[in-house]
């Protein structure tokens, strides 16, 4: 567990992260984005960094699409090295593997259930993840719609959306994470905040530092 205490995702507002994998290909990296936890942890912790800098205060881990004990491990120690408050595991709704990558990362301080194409995979996914842990479990969805009282009620602490489609209203949703929808930072920022914003908002495929100065600004 991280040094700031337990972390509750049903209560309180946070500065999420931004992208990993885009900013990697970004800065050349391509092919497995966790494998590049061992092959260019520089590059992994200074995006991390970049994030804490402009205000972050969770941050994913490099793991979306699943890795080996030692990648797990690996992105466990640079999320920790970029001096965010809380690290949570970032892992694919979709993953055949869930509970052995949930055991991977059982160091993070939440699980982070991310880009659930169906509601029947989102659900399928919490259910899973609750049974294997006891830390609290995020889940955000790319879709236009999604079950968020559902997916609270099998256990989620946290539901919301991520990536792209942008939803038709997030009303209700714990979570924003959206993508950079081709979208400046500051116009990026304007569209989030244009109606009442998540508790817990970042930024996802296409998203930088820029991005999360912006929102942090635009909230402040």
């Amino acid at each position: 567990m991280g040094g700031a205490g337990p972390l509750s995702l049903r209560q309180g507002s946070l500065l999420l992260d931004a992208a990993m994998g885009t900013a990697l290909i970004a800065r050349g990296r391509r092919g497995r984005a966790p494998a590049a936890n061992l092959a260019a942890p520089d590059i992994v912790l200074s995006i991390h960094s970049a994030h804490v800098a402009a205000g972050a205060q969770l941050v994913l881990t490099n793991t979306f699409i699943g890795a080996s004990a030692e990648e797990a491990a690996a992105a466990l120690r640079l999320a920790r090295a970029s001096g965010a408050r809380w690290v949570a595991a970032s892992l694919w709704a979709g993953l055949s593997d869930l509970p052995l990558q949930i055991a991977q990362l059982a160091g993070a301080d939440a699980i982070w259930l991310e880009t659930a194409t169906s509601a029947d995979q989102a659900l399928a996914a919490v259910r899973a993840a609750v049974k294997v842990t006891s830390l609290p479990v995020a889940v955000t969805c790319a879709l236009r719609s999604a079950p968020l009282q559902a997916l609270r009620d099998a256990g989620a602490a946290a539901a919301g959306y991520n990536c792209s489609p942008w939803p038709d209203d997030w009303t209700g949703a714990d979570i924003l994470k959206a993508d950079a929808a081709g979208l400046s930072p500051a116009d990026w920022a304007s569209r989030l905040t244009g109606r009442p914003l998540p508790r817990l908002a970042g930024g996802c495929c296409g998203t930088d530092a820029l991005h999360l100065a912006a929102l942090r600004a635009s909230r402040a």
